[in-house]
């Protein structure tokens, strides 16, 4: 399992973090978080793929942990789905990886599986906790997490090799970690539905658009559906001479010289190649990807006569785990309703189609 590690540069210091990380068996982030100040009492903060979070007391002279507190006293005890790593190849040959939670075991029935790419995109997924992760497992599903070119994390060549590449070589890398798990028989194709947030809501419209073949459903929140829209706010927010009005040019394009492979990319513009039913949420407020991108990409699928709903969700903004809980609790019911009718657990497995 990737994770993140702390080493001590001191020795004495590096044998006590060695010492907690066997402690929690090899399978934990550890955060050293504060310490006091004859440096003999450490505040520790440590979660994992089944582990919510929680606060630890470490004494560094009786080498002893005591837990402090829970992140959520709800979920302890609560038993979580497994995440694994899958390593895979891209298309061109580069090596990828990403996290599969909820795998099925050998000679288990194959559940259907959630294709869930990251925001960002210069982020990442990691082995840490993650709610909406877990969320769609406990409904009964698989859940696919790639690291795809574009991504941070991995050095500047990778996070640069996915630039002016969205629906493109970042795409590929999100479509070839799903043939993976076709091709060795984790995942029946049949059964796939993609969703995710922000870039990852790009790469879901992505999917429904330029992969339609792919997908039984798409859910994209506060996705971006129309390049040369997107910048143009940018630039208008931020100003031409912007920094941040810089970055995405180079990231994404420059809408006077590459207009066309922007259009070519965007999903509201190939909103008549979309075959699966579509679900938008967005918050009104959302100040990083404007509502319009989703109320944009709803007109044009309901002009092309496909089946798409848009819901938005008054005064908040881009993140809904940071939403008004009786908002966040809306949106959750939101996906468990759309995927349970679009996408069923217990639904038999339908015939395999043959290679698009």
């Amino acid at each position: 399992m990737q994770r993140y590690e702390c080493i001590g540069k001191d020795r004495a210091l590096g044998r006590h973090l060695a010492a907690i990380d066997g402690f929690l068996n090899h399978a934990a982030n550890i955060n050293l978080l504060d310490l006091s100040d004859d440096q003999k009492i450490w505040l520790l903060y440590v979660e994992a793929h089944d582990e919510p979070g929680a606060y630890l007391i470490y004494d560094r002279t009786a080498a002893r942990i005591d837990p402090l507190a829970a992140v959520s006293n709800a979920l302890v005890g609560v038993v979580f789905a497994p995440t694994k790593v899958v390593a895979y190849k891209s298309r061109d040959g580069v090596d990828l990886w990403g996290y599969l939670t909820n795998g099925v075991a050998p000679g288990e029935a194959i559940r259907p599986l959630i294709v869930l790419p990251h925001g960002g995109p210069e982020a990442r997924d990691s082995s840490g906790f993650d709610r909406e992760v877990q969320f769609l497992a406990s409904r009964g599903y698989q859940v696919f997490r790639p690291n795809f070119r574009g991504g941070s994390g991995f050095g500047r060549a990778f996070t640069e090799a996915g630039y002016r590449q969205w629906g493109r070589r970042m795409q590929d890398d999100v479509t070839d970690g799903l043939k993976h798990l076709v091709d060795t028989g984790a995942a029946d194709r049949a059964r796939v539905c993609i969703m995710g947030a922000s870039y990852g809501g790009y790469a879901a419209l992505a999917g429904a658009t330029l992969t339609p073949d792919l997908y039984k459903c798409v859910i994209a929140i506060a996705g971006v559906s129309d390049l040369p829209e997107m910048l143009e706010s940018e630039r208008f927010d931020e100003g031409r001479g912007s920094m941040a009005y810089a970055y995405w040019v180079k990231a994404i394009g420059d809408p006077s010289t590459d207009r066309a492979a922007l259009k070519a990319a965007s999903p509201r513009r190939q909103a008549a190649a979309a075959r699966a039913p579509v679900l938008l949420l967005h918050g009104d407020d959302d100040g990083i990807v404007p509502v319009q991108q989703a109320r944009m990409m709803k007109r044009a699928l309901t002009e092309a006569g496909r089946s798409v709903k848009l819901v938005e969700y008054k005064d908040e903004g881009h993140s809904p785990f940071l939403w008004e809980e009786e908002n966040l609790i809306a949106y959750l019911r939101e996906i468990e309703t759309f995927l349970a009718q679009h996408l069923p657990v217990n639904a038999p497995p339908a015939a395999t189609p043959p290679p698009p």
